[in-house]
C-alpha cells in the first residue's frame, strides 16, 4: 500500500471518528419513529450544512445563554428587565426567533425596531435573536469555572431526543408562557374581553358564517363609523397594534381556542405568531389603506392555520378598533341562527322591547348557574311559580354551573310553543324541576304600582326606559290619581337606563319648564339641548330613589328633577355613566355597532360622566330590604313633608318658553347599553 493510499484511509478514519463524537452525544433514547426528531447543527456550522432547517434555527449554535428573557413585542419592559426563571425555578428557553430584543432598557411595546445593541456587564454584546454575535462560548479563553459563575447551565438530563427542549415536555417550538404575575394590566384586560367575546355562542356562529368579503367589509364599515362619529377616535396605528396584540393573546386564550377549534401546536401556528410579532415591529400605520393591508397580510397567514378563517381576523380587527375607544362602545353581531338574522333587529336589547318570545324571566350569572332576578309579570315562569332568588341549575338536563351567562342564556332560546325543562334550587326548599312552554311575553317596565299602606303616597318602580315605558307610566299615574294619590315616589334603583327619547318624554310629564338634558359631542349634530315642552304636567310632590346601579337615562331624569327643583332625590350616589351611545345598524354582517358620540350634562351644566347624581338625602341601607327598606321609609317621610309640597307648587308656576319645539331627530338612535349583567328570556 503506497503512501498516498495510507494517507487517504487515515483521513477517512479521522472524519468518521469526528462525526461519531459529534452526533454520538444525541442517542436515540426512545426509538419512536412516529415522533419527529429535531436535528441541530454543531457550533460554527452554516445553514447550508443543514438545508432542511430554517436559517434562524442554525444560528443558535454560537449563542451564549443570557440571564434575561426575550421582551414581549406587544408589551413594555420594565427597567429591571425580566428574570429568566419561571415560578418553579426552571430556566425558560425559546427556539423560534420572535423578533425580540434582549434589553435592560425600556422598550416600546409596539416598537422593536431599535438597532442599538445593549452590552452586558462583562462587555459582550447581548444576543437579540436576529443577528449573529461575534462571541462564541465554545472558544472562550476564560476557564470553564469562570463561565459557570457567570452563566447558568441548562440541566443535562433530558427525557426526549432534543437537548434544547424544556424539561416539562412543552413543545420546544412554542414560546414558554409568561407567568401570570408578569402579565401587564392591559394584557389581563384583553384576555378577559376575549373570554367574554368568544364564550358567546352568537359570536362564534357569526364568525363561522362570515365570508372573506364580509370580513373586509366589516372592518371598512366599523373604521368609517369610528372616523365619522366617535367622540374620541383613535389613530389607525393604535387600532392595528391593538388588533395584533388581541390576536397574539387570543392564541393562548382557552375560550378563543376552544370556541374556534384551533390547533395550537402546529408549525403553521408558530408562523402565525411570528407574523404578528413582525407586523407589530413594522412602520407606523398611518391610514385606513395601511391598516387594511396589514389585515390582509394577517388573513393570508391565518389561512394556513386550522380554525383561523378570514372572518376571525376581520372580526377581531373590527373589535380591537372599538376596544381602543371606551368601555361603552361595542359590536353586537346578528345571530345567523335566528329566524330573521337579527334577533332584535340589531338595535335594542330584549329588555327594551315590548314583547319577547321566551319563558319570561330576568336572570343574572351565578356560580351555580343563573339566579332569577324576577319573573316577568304574566309570563310562563311567573305562572309556574318561579320566584326571585331561585337558582337555575340545569337547562334541558344540561348542568350550567360555572358556565358564562352568554352560553347558558343561549340554551334558553327557542321558538314560540317549544318547551324547556329547567331545574331550580330554592333556599330552604331544595331542588325542583319545571317544564315551561315558550310564548310571547309582554316586558313590563312599570311595576308594583300601589298606594303605600297607611299613606296617601303613590309608588311604582321603573326598571328601564323602554319603548312602552311612557304609556305604562301614564297608565300608572292615572290609576294612582284615582286611588287618592297626594304625592309620588318613583323608584329608579337598579335602572340601568335605556332609550333617551323615552327618558325625555317621561321627564316632560313632571317638568312644566326648564332644561331636561344637554349633550355635547364632536359634531354639531351631536349637540342637543332638550327642553320641557309638555303642556299637561303632573304637579304632585315628587321623590326619586336612586342607587349605584341607576345609570344614564335614570341619572338624566334624577338630575332634571333635582336641578329644576321639581323634587327631592333620595338614596345613594348613582353610577355616573353620563355618555351617549348612538347605534348604527351594520350592513356587512347584520347587527349593531354602538359608539359613544357625546356626553350628558345636567340642566345646571354638571358633567355626568364619572360624577353621577349625589342625592339630596343620602341613605345607605347596607342590608337592603332584609330588615326594612330604610330608603323607602325616608322617602315616605319626605313625600309627606310640607317642604316638598311647597317645592311642587312653586315649580308648577312656570311655563315652557317654546312649547311647540320639535325633539332632536338623533334621540331615536340613542340607547344605553346595560352595565349590569342581566338579561331577559
Amino acid at each position: 500500500m503506497n503512501a498516498s493510499t495510507r494517507l487517504t484511509m487515515t483521513l477517512a478514519v479521522l472524519t468518521m471518528a469526528t462525526t461519531s463524537s459529534v452526533f454520538g452525544q444525541f442517542p436515540d433514547e426512545d426509538n419512536d419513529s412516529s415522533r419527529q426528531r429535531s436535528a441541530r447543527p454543531v457550533a460554527r456550522s452554516n445553514s447550508e450544512d443543514f438545508p432542511e432547517l430554517p436559517v434562524s434555527l442554525s444560528e443558535f449554535s454560537s449563542r451564549r445563554i443570557s440571564t434575561l428573557t426575550p421582551s414581549d413585542p406587544f408589551r413594555r419592559m420594565n427597567r429591571e428587565g425580566r428574570d429568566l426563571r419561571s415560578r418553579d425555578g426552571e430556566q425558560v428557553r425559546y427556539r423560534v426567533p420572535l423578533e425580540n430584543h434582549y434589553s435592560t432598557m425600556p422598550v416600546d411595546r409596539f416598537d422593536s425596531r431599535s438597532t442599538d445593541r445593549p452590552m452586558s456587564d462583562d462587555g459582550y454584546p447581548m444576543d437579540d435573536f436576529r443577528r449573529e454575535t461575534t462571541y462564541d462560548r465554545t472558544n472562550d479563553p476564560r476557564s470553564e469555572a469562570d463561565l459557570d459563575q457567570r452563566y447558568e447551565r441548562l440541566p443535562a438530563r433530558r427525557t426526549n431526543n432534543d437537548r434544547y427542549s424544556p424539561l416539562d415536555e412543552r413543545d420546544p417550538f412554542v414560546p414558554a408562557p409568561l407567568p401570570e404575575s408578569r402579565q401587564d394590566d392591559e394584557a389581563a384586560k384583553i384576555d378577559e374581553l376575549l373570554t367574554i367575546r368568544y364564550q358567546n355562542p352568537v359570536t362564534v356562529r357569526a364568525i363561522r358564517a362570515m365570508s372573506n368579503n364580509q370580513a373586509l367589509s366589516l372592518f371598512a364599515e366599523v373604521s368609517q363609523k369610528i372616523d365619522e362619529r366617535s367622540l374620541e377616535p383613535t389613530s389607525y396605528d393604535v387600532r392595528v397594534r391593538r388588533a395584533l396584540r388581541n390576536l397574539a393573546i387570543a392564541l393562548d386564550n382557552p375560550a378563543f381556542v376552544n370556541g374556534l377549534g384551533l390547533s395550537t401546536d402546529s408549525f403553521q401556528m408558530d408562523g402565525f405568531r411570528n407574523t404578528l410579532a413582525r407586523l407589530a415591529s413594522a412602520d407606523q400605520v398611518r391610514s385606513y389603506t395601511d391598516a387594511s393591508n396589514v389585515m390582509k397580510t394577517v388573513m393570508s397567514q391565518a389561512s394556513s392555520v386550522k380554525g383561523l378563517t378570514p372572518g376571525v381576523v376581520g372580526f377581531e380587527f373590527a373589535n380591537a378598533s372599538i376596544d381602543t375607544l371606551d368601555k361603552f362602545s361595542g359590536l353586537e353581531p346578528a345571530d345567523p341562527a335566528s329566524r330573521n338574522g337579527a334577533e332584535l333587529s340589531g338595535m335594542k336589547s330584549a329588555a327594551l322591547e315590548e314583547e319577547i318570545v321566551g319563558v319570561g324571566v330576568e336572570v343574572r350569572e351565578h356560580a351555580d348557574g343563573l339566579v332569577v332576578v324576577k319573573p316577568l309579570r304574566g309570563g310562563p315562569a311567573a305562572e309556574a311559580g318561579l320566584q326571585t332568588g331561585d337558582i337555575i341549575l340545569s337547562i334541558n338536563n344540561q348542568e350550567i354551573a360555572g358556565m358564562k351567562m352568554a352560553t347558558s342564556v343561549d340554551l334558553m332560546k327557542g321558538t314560540n310553543g317549544s318547551q324547556m325543562k329547567i331545574r331550580i334550587y330554592r333556599e330552604d326548599k331544595g331542588e325542583r324541576d319545571f317544564v315551561l312552554a315558550r310564548r310571547k311575553v309582554r316586558v313590563w317596565t312599570v311595576n308594583d304600582t300601589k298606594i303605600l299602606n297607611g299613606t296617601d303616597v303613590g309608588y311604582f318602580s321603573l326598571s328601564r326606559f323602554s319603548q312602552s315605558s311612557t304609556a305604562e307610566l301614564d297608565q300608572a299615574l292615572n290609576s294612582l290619581h284615582k286611588s287618592g294619590m297626594k304625592s309620588l315616589i318613583i323608584d329608579l334603583r337598579g335602572n340601568p337606563g335605556g332609550l333617551l327619547t323615552t327618558c325625555v318624554e317621561i321627564s316632560d310629564r313632571f317638568l312644566a319648564c326648564g332644561t331636561i338634558v344637554t349633550t355635547k359631542g364632536r359634531l354639531s349634530g351631536d349637540n342637543m339641548v332638550e327642553q320641557a315642552t309638555y303642556a299637561k304636567t303632573w304637579s304632585v310632590p315628587l321623590v326619586v330613589l336612586v342607587d349605584g346601579d341607576s345609570a344614564s337615562a335614570s341619572e338624566i331624569f334624577a338630575a332634571a328633577v333635582q336641578d329644576n327643583k321639581r323634587g327631592v332625590v333620595v338614596g345613594t350616589k348613582s353610577y355616573g355613566k353620563g355618555s351617549v351611545q348612538t347605534h348604527f345598524p351594520m350592513s356587512a354582517i347584520g347587527g349593531d355597532l354602538r359608539l359613544t358620540t357625546a356626553l350628558f350634562y345636567s340642566p345646571n351644566g354638571r358633567k355626568m360622566a364619572g360624577e353621577g347624581v349625589t342625592p339630596d338625602i343620602e341613605i345607605n341601607d347596607r342590608d337592603g330590604v332584609v330588615n326594612g327598606d330604610e330608603v323607602l321609609i325616608e322617602a315616605v317621610r319626605v313625600a309627606r313633608s310640607q317642604t316638598l309640597k311647597d317645592m311642587a307648587k312653586a315649580s308648577g308656576t312656570c311655563r315652557p318658553q317654546n312649547p311647540s319645539a320639535a325633539r332632536s331627530s338623533s334621540l331615536n338612535n340613542i340607547v344605553d347599553p346595560n352595565h349590569i349583567a342581566t338579561t331577559v328570556r
